[in-house]
C-alpha cells in the first residue's frame, strides 16, 4: 500500500472508499465556494514559487518533470545530491517498506549529514496564515532570499497556529518520513510552511516561511491509557498513516464474497463529508435519523462513537436524553483530548431538540431587547485578498422609516496611506452625520455584524499612527455596536450565528446576488480594478444588502415589529 501526503489528516473511511472495489465513486463536483478555494491556493502556489525561484538563489524548479514519474524522481535525487539549495516541486522516491508516495512542495537544504550526504529539510505551501499576533511569543521564521533553518530568525510578537493547523503538520511529517527513506534528512526533524503571512502583514517580507519542530509536543490527542497525550507531528503522523494503510490493505481485500473481512471503519458524518467526493456513498448511506448524518461537524468523529458506544445512535436519542447520563467517566475518559467536551455536548443536543422540534433557528424566552436609536447607521467594509487592504465601507443610515446607503469606495486603495485615506473619509463624515443628529436632539448608533469593521479600522490607524478621537468626537470604532452579539445572546440556531444564516432564515432578508459571499465579492473586485463597471456595480450591491441585513435581523428581532 502507497499512500500519499492527504491520507494522514483525512477522514480513514475516504481511504476505505478508494480500495474498496465494492464502493463506486459516483461522479462530483465541489460546490462553487470550495472550488474557488482550490482554484485560489494553485493560483497563489503558483505566484509563491514564481518569486520564490526569482528571490531565492540557488534553486530549482522540478515541476517540469511531474509527467514523468521516473525522471521526476531521478532529477530530485540528482539535486539531492547535488546539494542544489532549494528544490521546487521535487517528487521522491516511493517508499515501499513505509507504505508512501509524495511530492513536497520545498525541500530546502540545511547541513551535511553524518554520513557525507547533503541533508534537507521539508516545506509546504498552503494559502492560509501560519501565524497569529500574540504579545510576548515568538516563532522561527525565514524569508526568501536564506530559506534555510540555519539562517532562521526568531520574530517576536507572533507565534505558530498550532490548534488549527495539524493537517500541515501531519503532511510535513509524512514528507520528512519519505526524505529519510531517501537517504536525505538533515539531522533534526523540521518543516516549514510557507503562507499568507507576509500578505497580511504578520513579516514585512512577502515570502515568509514558519519553522515547526516535527519532534515537539505540540498536539493533545486521545490516549486508550490515559485518556488524553501529547504527542509530537510525527507521532501523530506515523499513528495515522500506519492505520490508514491497514484501512486500505483490508478494503483491498473485499471483493464482495461472503467472507470479507470487516471494514475497520464505518461510515459516520463529520465535518468533511460537505467537501468530500465519498459524502453520496458514504455518509448519504446513513439513515435519515443518524445523529452524525444530522448534526455534521457539530461533533467530532470520536464524540459520535463516543455516544453510539452509549445508545446515543438517532437525533431522538440525544434529543430526549439527560445530560447526566450521558457524561458519565467513560464518556469523559473517551472525549478528554478535546477542550470544552461539556459544552460541545451540551451544544449538540441544543441542536438535537431543534432538529426533533423541526427547527433551524429558535428565539429564546429570555432573549434581551433589541437595541435601538432615533438614527441607525449600519456599517460594512470590504477588503482585497492579498494584500489585505480595505476598499470600501458602506454605511446605511436610517432614520424612521428613510433609509439611505452611501459608500466609499476606492478600487486604487493598494498601500496603507491609500487605505487609511479612505477610513479617514469615511470616519469624517460619519461623525459628522451623528453630531448633526445629537445637535438636532435625536439618539444615534452605530451596528456592524461581528468583528471585522472594528478591527479593520484599528489595524489601520495603529499602522498609521493616527489617533482616532482626536479626529472623530461621535464615530470611535470602540463605542459601536456589535449586533452579532445581541443574535448570539437572543437565538438558538442550528446554523450558527452568522450574518447570511440569521439574515436569510430568520428575518427572511434575500440578496440580489444569485451567489452573495466573500469569496465572490474578492473576483468581482479583481474584475471591476480591471475597468469591469460591472462588476463594481455588484460589489457595491453587495455591500448594500450586507448593511440593509443587519438592519433587517434588527427589525426582526424588535418585537414591536412583531
Amino acid at each position: 500500500m502507497l499512500l500519499g501526503g492527504y491520507a494522514a489528516k483525512r477522514c480513514p473511511r475516504a481511504t476505505h472508499n478508494e480500495y474498496d472495489e465494492g464502493v463506486l465513486a459516483e461522479p462530483w463536483e465541489p460546490d462553487p465556494d470550495v472550488q474557488q478555494l482550490f482554484d485560489e491556493g494553485r493560483a497563489f502556489e503558483d505566484d509563491v514559487v514564481a518569486a520564490l525561484l526569482v528571490a531565492t538563489p540557488d534553486s530549482v524548479d522540478l515541476r517540469p518533470y511531474e509527467q514523468d514519474k521516473r525522471t521526476h524522481i531521478a532529477e530530485t535525487m540528482r539535486h539531492l545530491a547535488a546539494g542544489t539549495g532549494l528544490l521546487v516541486g521535487g517528487r521522491l522516491p516511493d517508499d515501499l517498506p513505509g507504505g508512501r508516495i509524495g511530492k513536497p512542495d520545498l525541500l530546502i537544504r540545511a547541513e551535511d549529514r553524518p554520513d557525507g550526504r547533503p541533508g534537507y529539510h521539508v516545506g509546504d505551501i498552503k494559502h492560509h496564515l501560519t501565524l497569529q499576533r500574540q504579545p510576548d511569543a515568538e516563532a522561527l521564521v525565514s524569508l526568501a532570499p536564506a530559506p534555510g533553518r540555519a539562517d532562521a530568525v526568531v520574530r517576536t510578537g507572533v507565534t505558530l497556529r498550532i490548534g488549527d493547523r495539524e493537517d500541515d503538520c501531519l503532511q510535513l511529517a509524512h514528507y520528512w518520513r519519505l526524505l529519510e527513506a531517501a537517504g536525505h534528512a538533515a539531522g533534526a526533524p523540521w518543516g516549514a510552511v510557507l503562507g499568507t503571512d507576509g500578505a497580511k502583514g504578520y513579516v514585512p517580507d512577502p515570502l515568509v516561511l514558519s519553522w515547526y519542530d516535527l519532534g515537539e509536543p505540540l498536539f493533545t490527542t486521545f490516549s486508550r491509557t490515559a485518556g488524553k497525550r501529547r504527542r509530537s507531528s510525527l507521532e501523530r503522523y506515523d499513528h495515522e498513516h500506519a492505520f490508514r494503510v491497514d484501512v486500505a490493505d483490508v478494503a483491498r481485500r473485499r471483493t464482495g464474497a461472503a467472507d470479507d473481512p470487516a471494514p475497520l471503519v464505518l461510515p459516520i458524518g463529520h465535518e468533511e463529508c460537505g467537501g468530500c467526493r465519498w459524502a453520496a456513498v458514504c455518509v448519504d448511506t446513513l439513515g435519515d435519523d443518524d445523529l452524525s448524518k444530522e448534526l455534521g461537524g457539530t461533533l467530532s468523529v470520536r464524540e459520535y462513537l463516543a455516544l453510539r458506544s452509549r445508545g446515543v445512535v438517532t437525533v431522538a436519542d440525544l434529543a430526549a436524553a439527560e445530560l447526566a447520563d450521558v457524561l458519565t467517566e467513560d464518556y469523559h475518559q473517551e472525549v478528554a483530548h478535546r477542550q470544552n467536551r461539556v459544552a460541545r455536548l451540551k451544544k449538540a443536543r441544543l441542536h438535537a431538540e431543534l432538529a426533533e422540534a423541526g427547527l433551524t433557528i429558535r428565539r429564546r424566552p429570555d432573549a434581551p431587547p433589541v437595541q435601538t436609536a432615533d438614527v441607525e447607521y449600519d456599517v460594512d467594509c470590504e477588503w482585497s485578498p492579498s494584500p489585505e487592504r480595505v476598499y470600501l465601507w458602506g454605511v446605511l443610515r436610517t432614520a424612521g422609516e428613510t433609509s439611505t446607503y452611501t459608500p466609499f469606495l476606492d478600487l486604487a486603495v493598494d498601500d496603507a496611506q491609500g487605505e487609511y485615506e479612505l477610513a479617514e473619509r469615511f470616519l469624517r463624515w460619519l461623525d459628522d452625520a451623528i453630531g448633526a443628529d445629537v445637535a438636532a436632539g435625536r439618539t444615534a448608533k452605530v451596528f456592524h455584524y461581528s468583528h471585522p469593521e472594528r478591527s479593520q479600522l484599528n489595524r489601520i490607524l495603529a499602522a498609521s499612527g493616527h489617533d482616532l478621537p482626536e479626529m472623530c468626537a461621535q464615530a470611535v470604532p470602540e463605542a459601536w455596536l456589535d449586533l452579532c452579539k445581541d443574535v448570539q445572546a437572543s437565538l438558538d440556531s442550528r446554523i450558527g450565528h452568522g450574518l447570511k444564516a440569521i439574515a436569510v432564515h430568520g428575518a427572511g432578508f434575500s440578496w440580489q446576488d444569485e451567489d452573495p459571499g466573500g469569496l465572490q465579492s474578492q473576483t468581482w473586485y479583481e474584475q471591476a480594478r480591471g475597468g469591469d463597471a460591472a462588476a463594481e456595480a455588484r460589489l457595491l450591491a453587495y455591500n448594500k444588502d450586507d448593511v440593509e441585513a443587519t438592519w433587517q435581523i434588527r427589525r426582526w428581532l424588535d418585537d414591536r415589529h412583531r
